[in-house]
């Protein structure tokens, strides 16, 4: 297969996502060792140092406030980061791009978001491969080791955190088939939101994290946000309280 240097592939998926304004967003999240921006390694993420950014950030505008929803927030603001270009890069460039948590480092804000994730290593044709086998890396060797690093040192569950994850999938999806329209590629990449298994009979995380009730999209495991003073729901927020509510935008596609 062969490879594409970092900054070649963060400058194809930029120049595809800013040529259409629904996926303009996409651009920017992934960037190669050519930035120069100051970075942090994973392990630095819900540090006490971060942590303290974060909570900062919030305690702006609340007294006090549950910290399970702000991590879970940052998390999702992560994923609108990291995984809009990667799956632009899947379902349209037919390229994975190598993103291991150890291979990596991360542009932070001043506010504790995830700015961009600086990439290293060169992306690789998977146009002959299945979506199990094209995804795996982004699934295991990235978000799987984050989750735990960020279940660690919080007090979010994993499962809350696949469900930002599957959540952000297949919002992220749809946004792309919003532009492309339906391609075989896309079809293979929302099949990881059906299946209860990968190959090889390992549970899948993603499975079923986001389901249709009348044509009401709404995620199967509640993000927490509800938990924040403002009592502000997320668009899919399974929470029954929520469907008597007027919803408000809480960011890209959340």
């Amino acid at each position: 297969m062969t490879g594409i240097p970092p900054a070649a592939i963060c400058r194809a998926i930029d120049e595809l996502a800013t040529s259409h304004e629904g996926t303009a967003s996409f651009a920017g999240g992934l960037v190669g060792p050519e930035d120069l921006r100051p970075t942090l390694p994973a392990d630095a993420l819900l540090g006490s140092s971060h942590r303290a950014t974060i909570h900062a950030r919030f305690a702006k505008q609340f007294d006090q406030f549950d910290e399970r929803a702000t991590h879970s927030i940052w998390m999702k603001w992560y994923l609108n980061v990291v995984l809009p270009p990667i799956l632009l890069a899947d379902v349209c460039l037919g390229r994975s791009v190598s993103i291991g948590l150890d291979q990596v480092r991360f542009v932070i804000a001043e506010d504790g978001r995830v700015a961009a994730v600086r990439i290293h290593d060169a992306s690789v044709d998977s146009g002959q491969l299945g979506p199990f086998t094209r995804l795996r890396s982004l699934m295991f060797d990235h978000l799987a080791p984050l989750i735990d690093l960020l279940a660690d040192r919080s007090e979010v569950t994993r499962r809350v955190y696949w469900s930002n994850v599957g959540n952000t999938y297949e919002a992220m999806l749809r946004r792309i088939e919003s532009v492309t329209g339906a391609s075989q590629r896309l079809r293979e990449a929302q099949q990881l939101l059906a299946a209860p298994y990968w190959p090889g009979r390992q549970a899948n995380p993603l499975a079923d994290a986001i389901q249709y009730r009348d044509g009401v999209r709404q995620r199967r495991i509640c993000c927490l946000q509800y938990l924040l003073p403002d009592r502000r729901f997320c668009s899919a927020c399974p929470v029954p309280d929520a469907r008597a509510h007027s919803l408000l935008p809480t960011g890209r596609d959340d």
